[in-house]
């Protein structure tokens, strides 16, 4: 699933490849159960923003300050795609079309993304501890003393109020990186003991939009550029590593120390 850095770089692939274009018109395709997204502009330019594990396009209205958002979540495989009109990939499912015979496509083979006009980020997710560092660790001073940081901090990492845009790959190569921390902690514990925990929710994140983002399944670069991530991989889906699924049936990878059984 595309976390903080996938996120990150589809926006910069939208605002990169519909810079300078002007859209017309977007269809949905039938098969997918979204809701048709209309557009009472003429014409409309793009930009888009990510937040965590959200990201919106925004439509500009080209005659007027107007302009919509359109709240985007990628499911499990989401990305967009800049292809010649008439081309554009079997499996788009909101296709933005163009005066200049190109289309921008939402491509989602799975069918989990979804999308909703006229809201930006959602209530329910944290700042982005990237852009926003300062609120995402205040958020969590505020919040230490809830009962959901009573749960493993390895758990607690895949909660979206606190920690938006972290996910599965991100959260094993986080917790890595700390080798004193049991990743089975509770995670009131392991933030107050371990300062550099919160800081490597910023750096690793970063380090892995600089790589290209994570060689993750399904999900591909939007420039198509392939770089070496040997040097940030170095616990996710290694063989060498133990792994068990965790109470919200996600795969977590960890170091072998920790095993217990």
């Amino acid at each position: 699933m595309p976390e903080l850095a996938e996120l990150k770089l589809t926006a910069q692939y939208v605002n990169e490849s519909t810079n300078g274009l002007s859209f017309t018109n977007i269809k949905k395709n039938p098969v997918h159960k979204g809701l048709d997204v209309e557009v009472p502009f003429s014409s409309f330019t793009i930009g888009a923003r990510s937040r965590g594990k959200e990201l919106v396009v925004y439509l500009y209205d080209t005659n007027s300050p107007k302009v919509i958002p359109l709240r985007m979540t990628m499911g499990m495989a989401g990305h967009f795609q800049l292809t010649n009109t008439g081309q554009e990939n079997k499996h788009a499912h909101l296709n933005f079309y163009s005066s200049d015979e190109v289309t921008l496509s939402f491509v989602d083979v799975r069918r989990f993304g979804k999308w909703k006009i006229g809201h930006e980020w959602s209530d329910n997710r944290g700042p982005d501890p990237t852009t926003e560092y300062d609120d995402f660790v205040e958020n969590i001073n505020n919040n230490i003393h809830k009962k959901a940081f009573e749960k493993p901090i390895m758990e607690v990492l895949m909660n979206q109020q606190y920690f938006n845009g972290i996910g599965n790959y991100l959260r094993a190569e986080i917790l890595y990186r700390i080798p004193d921390l049991n990743p089975f902690m509770d995670a009131r514990s392991a933030i107050e003991n371990y300062p550099d925990l919160l800081y490597y929710c910023k750096a690793m994140p970063e380090y892995a939009f600089q790589l290209g983002g994570g060689k993750i399944k399904d999900w591909k670069n939007p420039f198509e550029e392939v770089s070496s991530r040997s040097s940030f991989f170095k616990c996710y889906n290694n063989s060498s590593m133990c792994n068990i699924m965790d109470r919200n049936n996600r795969r977590f990878w960890y170091d072998p120390k920790w095993e217990t059984n």
